[in-house]
């Protein structure tokens, strides 16, 4: 529910039980969905995270998610957050099986120390004298703020035993909860509303001028206010990421 200009497909389907009619439907159902949705103008993920790769039956899925929890391996995790914001778009099947499965690794400190340094994975492009670092002609808001506050905020709400899916609400949750402060919630909540308006201007700005709407934003075409509220903003982010690094003790990782 965070989709802007730009938002690609991140899609999968689940459906009931393997063999019979399923094996030949829902593969057809599948292709057909993901190439609507590139009709619509939600392009195809590069990644390939799309029904048309990522299809199982409920029990399947279980034993897929099991796999990441018990074996958390770094790559294999990276996939697995993915899905692990699911959220139901359609059909009665009850996913309740698999909210409870994230749930109990949310209560595993060993676990909860591989999503804490998949969080860790994109820093800030901030020096230590607060100098913004840019590249290819920008500031990549996306990989620089959001996903890097997207993944904190996954790691302690899944912490806090919520099942919220939204940025937001799972600073909210993990703040309500104890996982993390009601001020450090109330920090990354502001920074990513900001990263996001100044996102969709910079898109908005782009298109206007006829160019192809991106993540980066050129430090050149933000006023001085701008700048300086981008810098608190890495900076905040920067120092949570750090605060999570030793709560976790993800150091100790092999």
């Amino acid at each position: 529910m965070e989709q802007t200009l730009i938002t690609d497909q991140d899609n999968a389907l689940v459906y009931q039980d393997d063999g019979g009619a399923s094996d030949a439907y829902f593969p057809e159902l599948a292709g057909r969905v993901v190439q609507w949705l590139v009709a619509a103008s939600f392009p195809a993920c590069p990644g390939g995270f799309m029904a048309t790769n990522w299809r199982r039956s409920l029990p399947g899925w279980l034993r897929l998610f099991r796999g990441w929890i018990e074996t958390p391996e770094p790559r294999a995790l990276l996939e697995a957050l993915n899905f692990f914001d699911f959220r139901p778009v359609h059909g009665e099947l009850h996913l309740h099986a698999l909210d409870e499965l994230l749930l109990a690794a949310g209560r595993e400190r060993l676990f909860l120390a591989h999503p804490a340094r998949a969080s860790l994975g994109l820093r800030p492009p901030i020096g230590p004298f607060r100098h913004i670092r840019e590249s290819d002609g920008g500031v990549d808001l996306k990989k620089g703020g959001i996903v890097p506050i997207v993944g904190l905020a996954r790691l302690y709400a899944l912490e806090a035993q919520s099942t919220a899916r939204s940025t937001r609400a799972r600073l909210e949750a993990a703040a309500d909860a104890g996982t993390m402060s009601h001020e450090g919630a109330r920090t990354l909540t502001e920074a990513f509303r900001f990263l996001l308006a100044m996102r969709l201007r910079n898109q908005l700005r782009q298109i206007r001028a006829g160019e192809r709407p991106t993540n980066r934003a050129p430090l050149e075409q933000l006023s001085a206010l701008e700048r300086q509220q981008l810098k608190d903003v890495f900076e905040a982010i920067r120092q949570m990421q750090e605060a999570t690094a030793l709560r976790h003790a993800t150091e100790r990782l092999a």
